[in-house]
């Protein structure tokens, strides 16, 4: 009776594993299917993997934060003057993220390129894959739940900006969070 459970133990065991290798491995296949829509310039399979009022949410929190956190006083706290830039900032921010967060410009700081494509952004001519900056690449696991891939110029001194990625039911994955410089 042992030897026809062993098999089936073994099997059960093996097919546990891969299961789970295939779990760890969905947030790199989604990442990798991101780099290659950019590539083609293809926006609809791009916004299929993003979740983008989250994203435009995200960005809107994170420049207001930042614009108030600038100039604090002695206890630590905003400046009158801060809150009040803040205030008047997130009033203008909040339509200019709508306006720029598209598959676009996504997939152009997917490539290292300039989000809205202007001079200085060192965009390569169209086709000319030699002439692209090479990208520095860095992912991993943050939670169970956010999948961080950071990127950026080789030869820039910049911080990288990051691209989160939040667990969609089991298997999916979206970008949900953008963490600039």
């Amino acid at each position: 009776m042992s030897k026809t459970r062993r098999p089936l133990k073994t099997a059960l065991l093996a097919l546990a594993l891969v299961a789970g290798l295939a779990l760890y491995a969905t947030p790199y296949l989604t990442v990798h299917q991101l780099r290659e829509a950019a590539r083609e310039r293809d926006a609809q399979a791009l916004a299929a993997h993003v979740d983008f009022p989250a994203l435009r949410q995200h960005l809107k929190l994170s420049v207001q934060d930042r614009l108030a956190g600038r100039e604090r006083n002695e206890r630590g706290d905003p400046t009158p003057a801060a809150a009040m830039g803040a205030a008047v900032a997130a009033a203008l921010l909040g339509p200019m993220v709508d306006v720029l967060i598209t598959p676009e410009t996504l997939g152009r700081i997917l490539q290292g390129e300039s989000p809205l494509g202007l001079p200085g952004g060192r965009e390569p001519p169209a086709g000319s894959q030699e002439d692209r900056p090479r990208l520095l690449t860095e992912m991993g696991y943050e939670s169970p739940g956010r999948f961080v891939f950071s990127l950026r110029r080789e030869g820039d001194g910049e911080e990288p900006i990051a691209l989160v990625l939040h667990r969609q039911g089991l298997i999916g994955w979206r970008l949900a969070e953008m963490r600039l410089p």
